[in-house]
Order: structure tokens, then C-alpha cells, then sequence
């Protein structure tokens, strides 16, 4: 594209930001023939959900990342035990000019240079001494560079849920594969427990006895019956909390409670579900199971928000949408005039629209809420589950519960031979941290050794008191395993923009 062939140009909305909530937002519209306009500030597609090889990662952390919205990325290659050298990615550290190329392999070089521009965010000054060894281990790693899929917000997709219905609908399965989670885990007391997915699974079951089986089996029945009977069950129970629910009508305890709360209604305390609503999630974990095979949840290939993200982009485009990435937006300004709507100034130019959708981060005056999720990932030298599959895992702890997903080369996410293990909690990273350790190493045990881990914490941002009022904001990625919150969050604004 010539530079300011669109200056000056109209469209119905303008959408900033390529995260999957944005890209969802725009193939619809262009879909329903909206003129729409894509932009994206970063030179890749996926924003906040964006997907990277382990050295395109590193180099998010150090230049592409928000500094707002991740105000640090802290980063360990070998262990992450105390005595390691931790590369603490702040913003107020200044950067190494690169070094000049040498005469080394292409991967050392590239490794050297990685090295350099980390060394400056290196906590303790006598890690310096093992440059060589964490060098080495670099280049290690890179000689895999594109083998690794390595995401910001990793999410799966349940078999009957939101997003699985949306793809289909808008036409483009043809351009995702998707692969089954096999296993679903529950980590309590740092031993790690096999959840049963189905009716079969709970009768195969040799850690349940028969008690346990039928309690299992009834709160199974009934919470899949028909809406007459669903609401019969809740019943004058409907006001309770979900585990208070459970204990009272099923006489769940221990381990089975903390398997179907935090398993399989993925809650993220012991309170933070209601009866009804943690009845609907276990309802539509248990209907999820079967549609394509004995799984409840999908995984994306190649990573997950980021290449379903491209996916929609790539239908968006397909309808007449129009992409720009790299692209500097410099002021929104409302019109004045009979129809209104904004101006857009972008690097090299001027653009026009009704309606603009963006992630805040784009608007000048946003700032960090309180709000704010701490994620880690962990690139392990074997695989802990096996080779080719895929699993998501709940660390149930005193002090909180973690979020955990295991991605190995099943999902093209890591090289044959290791696994890639994501963690994330509500949170802020300072509060965090330890309980992310434990959940991490609790999973890899005495099994597998950390090869390279990376701790950040993702904040959520808001726009400013002199935001413009009009403006339509997106949100960050959330907790949750699953995208329906994300489908849900752009169908409305869809409906409200047609």
C-alpha cells in the first residue's frame, strides 16, 4: 500500500487493535458490508492475545510490550529457583546498544545479541560472570526459535460453546485447526489428580470408590436434565453459594468439592460462584463432551487467540476490510458537521468514520486499572504428560488457585521432546509470584527442568476522565480458560454499531 493512499478517506468504523475481541468486531461488520478499517500499531497480528516464537517473545518483552499495561516481564533462563539469574524487564531500565555481528553461528550471534539487551534488567550484577552459560543456553533454545508458539493470554474454546458456533457460522473452520484437551487435572497438595471428563470415565475411575462414582453420577444427571428439572434442583437453593450448593443437595467434600468447583466450574475461589451459575458451567462443561469426541474443550493450533484472531482478520479482509499494521495513531478527534462521527490521525494521514472501536491502549489519556492478571510460562525440557497431547490443569492452594494449561508439539506450541506450561491467576504479580512457583513446579516436579520461564502481569486499562464519551472500548483478555466472555463481549458491541 502507497503511503497516504488512504488519507482523507471514509469509512463506518474503524477498528484500532488486532486482539481477538477487535477481530471478531471487524469480520462481522465487514460481513454485514460495514466499510471497515483495521488498524494495528504492532508489526504482528493478535494484540494482547499475540503469539510469538521464544526470540520474537523476548523481543516483545523488551520493545513491542505496553509498558502500561505490563509494566514488567520478568525472565528466567535455566531455573527459577532464587539463586538464578533473573532478567527484570522494567521500564525504568535503559537499553544495551546490540552488539556487532560476529563470526559465530547465526543462532549464537542471534543469542549474543538477545543476551546483550537482556544483561541490562539483570537483578544482580554478579550474574554478569555467567554470561557465557546463559549465552549457551540461549542459543540452545533459539536453535528451536520458530518451533515455539509462546502466547500472551492462552484460552481454549469449549466443544459447544460460543466461539465453536461462531466459527462455523461466519464460514472460516477452514482457516483454524483445532485439537482436542485430552486431560483435565486438578493439582492439590502438589499431587497432581486425573478430573473424569464423562459418565465412562467416573465408572473407569480408579481413584474414585463407589461412593464417590455415585455422587458423581447423580450431580451429572441432574444438572443435564431439561430446563423443567434444572430448575427444580435449584430450587429455594438458587441463592446459595455453588459449594455450599454442592455439600447441601450432593454431599460433596474434599477432593470430589474442589474437582467439580474449581475442575470443571473453573471457579477462581470457593465464593465466587452462585448455585445457578455454577450449575450452568458444569451444565455446559458436561454437554460440551462428545460433540467431537470425548473432550470438553478445543485447543488452536499454532496458538491459540492469536491465530483465531488472524482467522477472522483474514474474513474480515475477504469482505473488504482493509488492514494496516505498523501504523501510528497519533489523535481521534470528534467532527463536527451533520453526521459527526470522528477523525482518526494516523502517521500518515487522515482518516474519517461513524464509529471507532479500540482497545483503551490506544487512547492517549488510559491508564492502568486495578485490575490485573499475572501469567507466567514455563518451556520444560521433557514432555510431563506425554508427548502428544494436550491438557489443562486447576492448582487449588491456601492461597489461591491457578490457572494452568500444558501445550506440547500436539499443538505445534514446542519442539519435540519439551512442553510449554502456562499459569495464570487473578492478581497482582508482587502478590502472585510465589503462588505461580509452586503451581509451576508442583506440575514439573522432579520429572522435567525449566529451560527458559517468564512471569508478567497483565493489567487492564481504562480511558481517562477526558476520553471522548462516544468511543466504543474493548477489553482485555480475561481469566477465564474459555473465549465465551470474549465472543459474548463482541457480539454486543456488533449489535450495537448495526
Amino acid at each position: 500500500m502507497s503511503e497516504n493512499t488512504l488519507d482523507n478517506e471514509e469509512f463506518d468504523t474503524i477498528v484500532l487493535g488486532t486482539g481477538l475481541l477487535e477481530s471478531i468486531i471487524a469480520s462481522e461488520l465487514a460481513a454485514a458490508d460495514k466499510k471497515v478499517l483495521h488498524i494495528d500499531r504492532n508489526p504482528y497480528y493478535g494484540g494482547r492475545c499475540a503469539c510469538f516464537t521464544l526470540s520474537a517473545f523476548i523481543e516483545w518483552a523488551i520493545e513491542y510490550r505496553d509498558q502500561r499495561q505490563t509494566p514488567l516481564v520478568d525472565i528466567f533462563v535455566g531455573s527459577i529457583d532464587s539463586d538464578s539469574p533473573t532478567f527484570s524487564v522494567r521500564r525504568t531500565a535503559e537499553l544495551k546498544q546490540a552488539p556487532a555481528e560476529s563470526n559465530s553461528t547465526k543462532t549464537s550471534s542471534h543469542a549474543s545479541r538477545l543476551f546483550d539487551r537482556l544483561s541490562s534488567y539483570l537483578t544482580d550484577s554478579q550474574t554478569l560472570t555467567e554470561h557465557s552459560s546463559i549465552t549457551e543456553r540461549l542459543g540452545k533454545l533459539l536453535e528451536n526459535d520458530r518451533k515455539y508458539a509462546v502466547e500472551l493470554a492462552p484460552k481454549v474454546a469449549y466443544c459447544r460453546g460460543e466461539l465453536i458456533d461462531l466459527v462455523i457460522n461466519a464460514g472460516i473452520g477452514e482457516y483454524i485447526q483445532f485439537k482436542g484437551v485430552e486431560h483435565n487435572y486438578i493439582v492439590r497438595n502438589d499431587a497432581v489428580e486425573r478430573v473424569p471428563d464423562s459418565k465412562g470415565d467416573i465408572f473407569a475411575s480408579d481413584s474414585l470408590n463407589l461412593i464417590e462414582k455415585r455422587k458423581l453420577m447423580k450431580l451429572m444427571t441432574a444438572i443435564t436434565d431439561n430446563d423443567e428439572d434444572f430448575a427444580q434442583l435449584l430450587g429455594d437453593c438458587a441463592d446459595m453459594g455453588f459449594a455450599q450448593f454442592l455439600e447441601t443437595k450432593f454431599k460433596l467434600s474434599g477432593k470430589l468439592l474442589d474437582s467439580v468447583i474449581f475442575a470443571v466450574a473453573r471457579a477462581g475461589s470457593r465464593d465466587e460462584l452462585g448455585a445457578r451459575a455454577g450449575c450452568e458451567r458444569v451444565q455446559k462443561y458436561v454437554r460440551s463432551v462428545g460433540r467431537y469426541g470425548r473432550m470438553a474443550y478445543l485447543c488452536a493450533m499454532y496458538g491459540g487467540g492469536s491465530e483465531i484472531a488472524q482467522s477472522f482478520c483474514r474474513s474480515c479482509a475477504v469482505s473488504g476490510g482493509t488492514y494496516i499494521l505498523s501504523e501510528d495513531v497519533r489523535s481521534i478527534e470528534s467532527r463536527d458537521g451533520e453526521d459527526r462521527g470522528y477523525a482518526v490521525q494516523l502517521g500518515h494521514g487522515c482518516v474519517f468514520a461513524k464509529h471507532v472501536v479500540l482497545d483503551p491502549c490506544y487512547a492517549p489519556d488510559s491508564l492502568p486499572s486495578d485490575s490485573a492478571i499475572s501469567r507466567a510460562v514455563c518451556i520444560l525440557d521433557s514432555p510431563v504428560f506425554g508427548e502428544d497431547t494436550t491438557a489443562i490443569l486447576s492448582y487449588v492452594a491456601d492461597a489461591g488457585v491457578v490457572s494452568m494449561l500444558y501445550a506440547t508439539q500436539a499443538t505445534l506450541a514446542a519442539p519435540s521432546g519439551q512442553c510449554i506450561l502456562y499459569a495464570w491467576t487473578n492478581g497482582q504479580l508482587s502478590d502472585t509470584r510465589a503462588l505461580l512457583l509452586r503451581a509451576l513446579t508442583a506440575v514439573s516436579g522432579s520429572q522435567a527442568r525449566p529451560l527458559f520461564t517468564a512471569l508478567f502481569e497483565a493489567q487492564d486499562m481504562q480511558p481517562g476522565e477526558g476520553g471522548l464519551p462516544e468511543l466504543i472500548y474493548t477489553a482485555a483478555p480475561d481469566s477465564s480458560l474459555d473465549f465465551d466472555s470474549t465472543v459474548a463481549h463482541a457480539q454486543r458491541v456488533v449489535a450495537r454499531l448495526l
